[in-house]
Formats: C-alpha cells, sequence, structure tokens
C-alpha cells in the first residue's frame, strides 16, 4: 500500500476473534474511514463479521467495499458469495511445529532458520 501512496489503517481488537468482533471493527472502519475500499482481515471469522456488518448497512461485497481473510474456514467458502482467504495449511504448520519443539526438547540445533509450507490465495468473491 506505501509504494502505492496509500496509508494503511491497522485496527486491533483484545477480544478472541468472532464474527461479532469483526461486525463491530467493520462498524468503526467505516466511522473512523469512511472512504475505505478494502479489508484484509487477520482470519475469516472477523472478515465475516465485516462483511455481515455491510451487509447490514446495505454495503456490496465487492463492488463498495472489497473484504479478504485468513485461514480458508469452511463458512467462509459456503457463504455468498465466497470469501476471498488466503488458505494456509495449518494443520502441516501445527504438525510441523511440534517437530520441531520435540526435536529442540531433545537438544537438535535449528537447523532450518525458515521454514515455507506454502500458502495459496483463494480470490472468492468478496475482491
Amino acid at each position: 500500500m506505501e509504494e502505492q501512496g496509500l496509508t494503511p489503517v491497522t485496527l486491533r481488537s483484545e477480544q478472541r476473534s468472532s464474527f461479532s468482533v469483526g461486525a463491530t471493527l467493520m462498524a468503526r472502519i467505516l466511522e473512523e474511514n469512511p472512504d475505505v475500499d478494502g479489508i484484509f482481515c487477520t482470519n475469516d471469522d472477523v472478515a465475516i463479521g465485516a462483511f455481515f456488518e455491510c451487509q447490514r448497512r446495505g454495503i456490496p461485497v465487492p463492488e463498495r467495499i472489497a473484504i479478504a481473510g485468513f485461514h480458508g474456514h469452511d463458512v467462509g467458502r459456503v457463504m455468498v458469495p465466497p470469501l476471498a482467504s488466503v488458505i494456509t495449511p495449518r494443520e502441516a504448520v501445527g504438525q510441523r511445529a511440534a517437530q520441531e519443539l520435540l526435536a529442540r526438547l531433545g537438544g537438535a540445533g535449528i537447523t532450518e532458520p525458515r521454514i515455507d509450507l506454502g500458502y495459496r490465495i483463494e480470490r472468492g468473491g468478496t475482491l
């Protein structure tokens, strides 16, 4: 965004991610940044809550605001339109993290400073 001369805005919540937190944050974004035209959420629950808030207000997605999430939760795939999301191999990440932790507890050193298990972007219908 900065390379394009845009200033990113970050909102956070101390509450656990949920649809209602996403709706609340979307309402705040719309109040504080009425010209916003796209948001990227830390997970699909927050993104779906933001989508619901746009629906409640009659704001068309993606025509007026694009919304993307993270993780590729099932509910985002079956909503209409399907949620755009960064799909991560969550199970593989957990397995690899456990393997690395057990290896370190067993005295092994770090063999790979960076472990890339990949991702894919699902465009869905909200971009």
